[in-house]
């Protein structure tokens, strides 16, 4: 009997109210979203109002404005300003043009208030500014946004826009920003423009960059003024500074109880009209509610390329919400370059590609390929025009090297990916110019100690800091581009990369030990002699003669492209087993919360033992991943502690600057990835739950697959890779190493169950 519509209501009330839904069709993605997850606790991730991809992030900045993301918890806040960055370590950029409603006598240099109710969704943020009982509401467009100020009674109710304003990276001066010019012009009663020029912050290097504004209220003003360094100036109309000196203005009238105001606001990076132009466009009109609503459909679409089943409600706001960060950065300024022109994407706040190569990159690839492929045209655009490929870039400026040339690795990555529309020959062009000219600014571009590289073999401690960790890194480097020479029949190039690829064995020193473990990455002398005092938890950041944000025991497994090689180093595949274990439970060894440990967990599938990286899996993402402002266990780096947990929980791992994924352990039930094309891939994990993390048996489209790795070639064919789940180990996938620059160390059986099982149901205990 056909389902009438009241019988059909009552039966999909019923399967709501009993949660039989696919978690991923009970809401609208971007409502699953929570921006406060990873605000505190080291996460440094931007609570405020954007896009995906956006220019403009307007939040909150708060406290003594030294923030990363402006946003410190308990502080009061300073103001809302336009431009921000997201899951940051390192020094401060950008929070430029501050916008502060109050009420009373206007006081450039006091208007702080402490927060009340603070909330936010996909686009949109909201607080109470407790001080003067007025609500503020934002919501974000790429380039432009909108704010609905409800105000109390008040006769002087003030709109403050302060263009001297910026984040701050006290007491690290060396990356501390400086406001160098402002300018304020009161336009009409509801219309105010300016700018304001900022030298320093991150790129570490006396850069400038400028954003102009144009904000115009819905609300006519009875007063106006400007100020400068503080000093106000009620009806004047006009302020303009340099030299430090600091400028802003203000619009009053007077305001009846729960009276709401609204204010665009739209900004650019090249000139004055252009922000005019992009309030206009993008916010027509005043109507806050209509641009909430349409940011919040683009995240629903720019989420909606995976669906999972099978998670509790707090493992789909976290999924969601670390999708939603993987597309904070790098932020689309096409048509907003000041530098140069062209008729190429232009993308910006790289911060930095040593994080993003590694997981936010190949994700986006997945996810967002016309968005990844424009990233990539736009870093070798950057190299046409400037002859260098940047490793971190903000403010139309590039930063300094953390480690390798790692914008290889992402181009690289694309090319094996097949990303569209890319000038693959330019992009050659620019990764052998990483690897083969001296720069003329190490710290900035290039590599440095190229000298050394090429006669020695190795980064020597005479020649470079941090030698050790760029040595690992420049080793990966090169087999990256191996494979892009390789790629394009260069296959002289491909064999000098590829030998070169092999110097990572140059600072394996065999004698160096711990804990029983013996060999590790230490750094030497160009005489040959290692460095004195081996300690294998030293780590540092810049300047010095070590590693770089993590230890030797984390660089020592640090070889991405030649895994079968640094088993057969360490000892051959059970004291390699034996030496990932002493890794991930020994105290001080195994940092979650860096980059450079990402892979670590997937080794074992080269040593033959997938089900520890099952297990290790499953515990570091229960351990370590959290909702909630603490929910993350180091800096996000623009997404990419975020884009880690993503393909944690759906079984599969990049290689980055490979085409091959690692199989782990799937956390849902089902995930499905839809592709431009048409075609979806699916993970389907039956019988998975908390207590059966290990994986017995898998098919893929229905025949038997015993390989715990395939490549993007397999993966964008579509179709269902199946795996039956189980609380035990089992030797599913053991006997087919993934792909490795050396040979593997070990014979492959074509059938997992011929391998004696009995080793491998010991489980390391913390």
């Amino acid at each position: 009997m056909p389902l009438t519509a009241r019988r059909l209501l009552i039966l999909l009330y019923a399967i709501f109210s009993l949660g039989l839904l696919p978690s991923s069709l009970a809401a609208q993605r971007a409502s699953q979203i929570d921006p406060f997850l990873g605000v505190d606790g080291g996460g440094n991730v931007f609570p405020g109002a954007l896009v995906p991809f956006g220019i403009l992030k307007a939040g909150p900045d708060m406290g003594n404005n030294n923030g990363n993301a402006g946003w410190l918890p308990g502080a009061p806040i300073n103001g809302f300003s336009q431009t921000h960055m997201s899951g940051t370590g390192g020094g401060a950029k950008y929070g430029n043009i501050l916008i502060q409603p109050t009420v009373g006598p206007v006081l450039p240099s006091d208007h702080a208030s402490a927060a009340k109710a603070e909330h936010a969704s996909a686009g949109s943020y909201g607080v109470t500014l407790a001080r003067y009982g007025i609500d503020v509401e934002i919501a974000s467009a790429r380039r432009a946004a909108i704010y609905r100020i409800t105000y109390p009674t008040s006769q002087q109710s003030n709109l403050l826009i302060d263009a001297g304003h910026c984040l701050s990276s006290y007491p690290n001066q060396n990356e501390n920003q400086k406001v160098v010019a402002s300018a304020v012009h009161v336009v009409s009663p509801s219309a105010v423009q300016g700018y304001t020029t900022v030298t320093g912050g991150w790129n570490f290097q006396p850069t400038t960059y400028t954003v102009y504004f144009y904000a115009e209220s819905d609300t006519q003003a009875t007063a106006s003024g400007t100020w400068k360094e503080g000093s106000a100036h009620p009806d004047v109309s006009t302020e303009e500074t340099s030299g430090g000196s600091t400028a802003g203005a203000w619009l009053s009238f007077p305001t009846h109880a729960a009276q709401t105001v609204q204010l665009k606001i739209g900004i650019s990076f090249v000139s004055l009209e252009q922000a005019r132009q992009n309030a206009a466009s993008e916010i027509a009109g005043f109507d806050f509610s209509r641009t909430r609503t349409a940011a919040a459909a683009l995240w629903d679409k720019a989420l909606s390329p995976i669906q999972i089943e099978g998670a509790s409600q707090e493992e789909l706001q976290q999924f969601s919400t670390a999708l939603y960060h993987a597309m904070f950065q790098p932020t689309d300024h096409t048509g907003e370059n000041p530098l140069f022109v062209s008729q190429e994407p232009y993308y910006d706040d790289y911060y930095a590609i040593w994080d993003t190569f590694r997981t936010s990159a190949p994700l986006l690839t997945l996810i967002a390929e016309d968005r990844e492929s424009a990233m990539v045209r736009s870093l070798v655009d950057i190299y046409r025009h400037e002859g260098w490929l940047p490793d971190g870039r903000s403010g139309g400026y590039t930063g300094r090297l953390q480690g390798g040339t790692d914008a290889d690795m992402v181009i690289v990555d694309g090319f094996l990916k097949q990303l569209p529309g890319i000038d693959w020959q330019t992009a050659y062009q620019a990764v052998v110019t990483d690897a083969e000219n001296i720069p003329r600014n190490p710290i900035m571009e290039g590599r440095g100690d190229l000298a050394d590289w090429r006669t020695l073999g190795y980064l020597s401690i005479e020649g470079t800091d941090r030698p050790a960790s760029k040595h690992m890194e420049y080793a990966a480097n090169d087999y990256a581009i191996a494979l892009f020479a390789k790629g394009l029949g260069k296959e002289r190039d491909s064999a000098k990369y590829l030998e070169r690829s092999r110097y990572w064995r140059n600072l394996w020193n065999a004698e160096a030990a711990d804990h029983g473990f013996k060999g590790f990455i230490w750094p030497r002398y160009r005489d040959g002699r290692w460095k004195s005092s081996f300690d294998p938890l030293l780590s540092g950041t810049w300047g010095e003669d070590n590693f770089y944000e993590g230890n030797s025991w984390t660089y020592s497994t640090y070889v991405p492209h030649d895994v079968a090689g640094l088993i057969q180093a360490s000892g051959g595949d059970e004291r390699f087993v034996e030496r990932m274990d002493a890794f991930f439970t020994l105290p001080g060894r195994y940092d979650v919360g860096n980059e450079p440990g990402f892979l670590a967990p997937y080794l074992y599938l080269w040593a033959g033992r997938p089900d520890r990286t099952q297990y290790e899996i499953r515990r570091i993402l229960q351990e370590n991943y959290h909702s909630g402002p603490n929910g993350l266990p180091g800096n996000d780096d623009s997404g990419a502690m975020s884009s880690w947990y993503v393909f944690g929980k759906m079984g599969f791992y990049p290689n980055a600057a490979q085409d091959v994924y690692l199989i782990g352990s799937p956390s849902f039930k089902r995930v499905a990835l839809h592709w431009a094309n048409g075609r979806t891939f699916v993970v389907e994990a039956e019988g998975n739950g908390p207590a059966t993390p290990y994986i017995a048996a898998a098919t893929w489209n229905g025949k038997r697959f015993t390989r715990a790795w395939f490549t993007h070639k397999e993966l964008l064919q579509g179709g269902t890779l199946h795996l039956v789940m189980s609380a035990t180990p089992t030797c599913w996938g053991a006997n087919e190493p993934p792909p490795s620059a050396s040979a593997a160390s070990r014979s492959a059986s074509p059938d997992p169950s011929a391998q004696s099982c009995h080793r491998l149901f010991s489980i390391p205990s913390k």
